[in-house]
């Protein structure tokens, strides 16, 4: 079959190339389908190009990436779903093709995005692997409409020639990788959170890595949850890359675990210039903010720069507490603390159920409250930005997250 793959996605704060896509269109090429990647984020026209791409590659099937329903952040909070329906709604009623939505957006709330899309079919987790049941199913005329992602750990690599990275990357965008699908994590706040680990074989990985800097390319973000999944795995990527002698500079998303001296001696020593540390005050005993002065201490002594991502203000918090959680974020010098007391609420997680059972707390919601399928935008908040202001008391470490557009590998450089 011939497959049209579209990224819909136009944010640019920073622009973030379409790895998925990418992915897609290689395991396409393995099974012997065409595949064409149709990327709109910096298109003048959407529907001209779309029209082109249509006529040009005549598909028989359009797959639609839904990499976030909105932006996440309250502050400068996005929707998104609005533009990539009007996308789908067009290809289906101008050019009559079936449209597959697929995406981690997708599965804050599978069958609700899929109606609201009105897309026909979608994949909720990887499809790699699935997208060829998938198709199956609309060879067959299957009545199925949503299908689980179950990735197998497939040999793909995916190859710098379908998307202008060029482009991105002028425009303040990185390459991005992956070393594994899932998170072993059981955080009741993320999407990613419980998912099953498959980690990639670590050659391929690196040959993609290479396929970049062959061409010009040094600069990358891992794509991951966490990089630091296993320790064993990570060191191993970590000793092969730098046997691999690339020479590239690159950033990290980790948690506070699995981590060792090895290992961030490694992580210097094959690039890494900044680790983001994922951290939440969720429910956390005394071993988990040990670990986490650890972890700093461990990261700034190869030299290598920390900037921590704090979750906080979750339902029955106190300002007692997050005055706590400053100090000890503070103790091991990271180079700044961005700090998020928004939560976003999806339907699917864990924190949701637990908001929607308390009154009180229900009355702490903001947003489109009325639509319990959580599709635009509901946040939970009681730590408002001027009580977070001032409990900040102009110390310069701390940021308000999400006042400001940006991301941590653009506003902390080597």
């Amino acid at each position: 079959m011939k497959v049209l793959l579209v990224n819909p996605n136009r944010y640019k704060s920073p622009p973030v190339p379409p790895i998925g896509l990418e992915y897609i269109a290689a395991s396409l090429g393995s099974k012997g389908h065409e595949s064409r990647i149709l990327d709109l984020c910096f298109s003048e026209d959407p529907r001209r190009d779309m029209d082109n791409a249509v006529i040009s590659s005549r598909p028989d099937v359009v797959g639609i990436t839904v990499r976030n329903v909105d932006s996440v952040l309250y502050h400068t909070n996005e929707f998104f779903l609005d533009g990539i329906k009007e996308i789908v709604n067009y290809l289906k009623s101008s050019r009559g093709l079936k449209v597959i939505i697929g995406g981690t957006g997708v599965s804050s709330n599978p069958g609700g995005i899929l109606r609201y899309l009105n897309a026909d079919y979608a994949i909720t987790g990887p499809a790699e692997d699935t997208i060829h049941e998938v198709l199956r199913a609309i060879n067959s005329g299957q009545v199925q409409k949503v299908f689980r992602g179950n990735y197998i750990g497939s040999l793909l690599c995916r190859r710098p020639s379908q998307v202008d990275y060029k482009n991105y990357c002028e425009s303040g965008g990185v390459i991005g990788f992956e070393t594994h699908k899932g998170c072993s994590s059981s955080c009741v706040f993320c999407l990613e959170a419980n998912k099953r680990v498959v980690f990639k074989d670590i050659r391929s990985v690196i040959e993609e890595i290479k396929s970049f800097a062959d061409i010009g390319y040094d600069h990358f973000h891992l794509c991951d949850s966490e990089f630091n999944e296993s320790l064993e795995y990570s060191t191993e990527f970590c000793s092969e890359l730098k046997k691999a002698g690339i020479g590239i500079r690159w950033a990290a998303y980790m948690k506070p675990a699995h981590f060792s001296k090895t290992l961030f001696k490694l992580l210097k020593e094959t690039g890494v210039y900044l680790i983001t540390l994922s951290v939440d005050s969720w429910r956390k005993c005394p071993l988990y903010w040990s670990d986490y002065e650890k972890f700093v201490f461990g990261a700034k002594s190869c030299g290598i720069n920390v900037a921590v991502d704090f979750l906080t203000g979750f339902p029955y918090e106190t300002a007692d507490n997050l005055k706590e959680y400053f100090d000890v974020l503070r103790r091991p010098l990271p180079d700044s603390v961005g700090v998020n007391t928004y939560l976003r609420l999806y339907k699917t997680l864990q924190i949701t159920d637990i908001i929607l059972k308390d009154s009180d707390l229900r009355g702490r919601l903001i947003g489109d409250i009325e639509d319990r399928a959580f599709l635009k935008p509901v946040f939970y908040n009681h730590i408002d930005t001027d009580m977070l202001r001032r409990l900040i008391d102009g110390d310069p470490l701390f940021r308000v997250e999400g006042i400001e557009r940006g991301v941590n590998y653009g506003r902390i450089k080597e």
